[in-house]
């Protein structure tokens, strides 16, 4: 017994129809959720006064937080690591030598940058990165005597 090609085809598309009338689905949900928590991270630049010659000197360095949008945060600057500086004195060193220096908040350099609620600089975060500037001076007329002086000031960004 021979089949036609015309009785295939129409077993074919008998047997696809019942397949598709057999077939069934069903759905389900999925759950997607995230939490986003408070995140800071911190750029600093170099202050580098350069070569002082009794004049006074100034000179500024930019801090760069990154903190996620709505994240509250301050900044703080330590003291230094010299020997007896203060936020309001720091002090760089070469050996057992000292040159007084400060850091201040604003370009007129008349608010101290350091800790504590006065002191620091606050901010909320905006998913970007902040540019704040740190405004340095050297005094005129120190008795320092010749060679390099370097510091470490911590910055301390807290959220």
């Amino acid at each position: 017994m021979k089949f036609s090609k015309l009785k295939y085809l129409s077993a074919f598309v008998l047997m696809c129809q019942i397949s598709s009338v057999n077939a069934s689905t069903t759905t389900g949900n999925m759950t997607v959720d995230a939490t986003v928590v408070a995140s800071c991270s911190v750029v600093v630049n170099s202050l580098s006064f350069g070569n002082y010659s009794l004049t006074q000197l100034d000179a500024s360095a930019v801090i760069t937080p990154t903190c996620t949008n709505g994240t509250t945060y301050y900044i703080e600057l330590s003291a230094g690591s010299g020997t007896g500086a203060t936020t309001t004195t720091r002090k760089m060193t070469s050996g057992a030598n000292t040159l007084n220096y400060s850091i201040y908040k604003d370009s007129s350099r008349a608010t101290v940058w350091g800790t504590g609620t006065t002191d620091r600089v606050s901010s909320t975060g905006t998913g970007a990165a902040q540019t704040f500037t740190a405004y340095g001076r050297i005094p005129a007329s120190q008795a320092s005597p010749l060679g390099a002086y370097t510091d470490t000031v911590v910055v301390t960004v807290t959220f």
